[in-house]
């Protein structure tokens, strides 16, 4: 029972993550399938089976990131305050403040390293990558790495990957005796997301060819943000960093925003 509750509850929190994750992918899917052919495409599915397919494969990955996670971060020192909270009551009161304070002051410095890390790279990107990176703040983007990026993603990259990764080196290098190393923890926080940035790459090669400094960029900038993420989660909780994560997008959007107004 209670690991139902656990998944009922990181499960539901995904799953709005995905929902506002549709809109944004509309546009992505249709500029892939401009790219193809004519007869391949005339044999693509109509845009909505492809979006729910898509739906359905990230929640099926969720599903099992919650899984994973369940299992791996009790045994390893992870923790949710949501689940402490909503399924296991602790007898003492769960204090947000330092989840708040440093999930927005770690995300805030994120985001200027990573600011930062994108203008020194751009002159070596390519021309379709560089006009991404404009400043054209979309409500609905904003709302989806919020959402997906600062929910779902976290669940799936912090909360099932780096735990397993985490219990995993736990195991090869302690046996299983006490909890996990500072080497363990902060070797599998730098694995989860350097994963996390190359999983960026699907992405960003609907819009440009892969080269090697596309994925320097790809695991730099996400890869950062994941680090700060995955230090939070060792050291304070899944939610502080949810909160690091959300708050990048907000700052970016918020930035952006404001260059478009004045530029």
């Amino acid at each position: 029972m209670l690991v139902l509750k656990q998944f009922a509850i990181l499960f539901t929190l995904g799953s709005w993550g995905i929902v506002l994750l549709i809109p944004s992918l509309i546009s992505v899917i249709q500029k892939q399938l401009a790219t193809l052919p004519t007869e391949i495409a005339a044999e693509v599915p109509p845009l909505w089976i492809v979006l729910l397919l898509q739906a359905i494969q990230i929640a099926v990955l969720l599903a099992i990131a919650v899984l994973i996670g369940i299992f791996c971060t009790p045994v390893v020192g992870l923790r949710s305050h949501l689940i402490e909270y909503w399924v296991l009551h602790p007898s003492n009161p769960i204090s947000w403040i330092n989840d708040v304070k440093w999930g927005l002051g770690i995300g805030t410095a994120a985001t200027v390293i990573t600011l930062s890390i994108r203008l020194l790279l751009e002159p070596v990107l390519p021309e379709a990558l560089r006009a991404t990176n404009q400043p054209q703040p979309s409500i609905m983007d904003a709302i989806a790495g919020i959402f997906y990026g600062g929910i779902t993603e976290e669940i799936l990259t912090r909360w099932g990957l780096m735990s397993l990764l985490v219990w995993l080196g736990w195991k090869l290098c302690k046996q299983g005796l006490g909890l996990p190393s500072h080497a363990v923890y902060q070797s599998e926080i730098v694995l989860a997301a350097v994963v996390f940035g190359l999983l960026h790459l699907p992405l960003i090669s609907s819009l440009t060819p892969i080269t090697g400094w596309v994925i320097v960029y790809a695991i730099l900038l996400n890869g950062i943000v994941g680090i700060a993420c995955g230090w939070l989660f060792w050291q304070y909780s899944l939610e502080a960093a949810m909160i690091a994560h959300a708050s990048f997008h907000v700052y970016v959007f918020a930035l952006n925003a404001l260059l478009t107004k004045f530029i």
